[in-house]
């Protein structure tokens, strides 16, 4: 198994374990993208398969004149769908993720 460890990574976390509130929102911000970036992956890649066992059961996969755009526009569909609703598994993901970052801590303006 790969070791990791020596891998430089930036260091967000007060010396204590804990970031900033700041921070903490920031990541959460990132972590919701994330997820949301994920499922319209997984969702792409679904319907690119659902239309291929189509085309396939049609007789039609080698004639894609338009291939490359159906496909674009598969990939352009599926991300706006889990930008504004989803399909949910952007959510539960999100959810599991979430319980990892590390508490914030309230900093003291001078």
């Amino acid at each position: 198994m790969a070791d990791f460890s020596s891998i430089n990574r930036p260091n967000f976390l007060n010396p204590d374990g804990s970031m900033s509130v700041k921070e903490y929102k920031r990541k959460e911000l990132a972590l919701e993208e994330t997820c949301k970036q994920f499922e319209g992956q997984i969702f792409g890649k679904l319907w690119k398969d659902m239309l291929k066992s189509a085309r396939t059961i049609g007789g039609d996969e080698k004639k894609r004149e338009y291939g490359p755009l159906e496909d674009t526009v598969v990939e352009m569909v599926s991300e706006h769908l889990s930008r504004t609703q989803g399909i949910g598994v952007w959510k539960v993901l999100y959810d599991n993720l979430h319980k990892q970052l590390p508490q914030p801590v309230e900093t003291e303006m001078p």
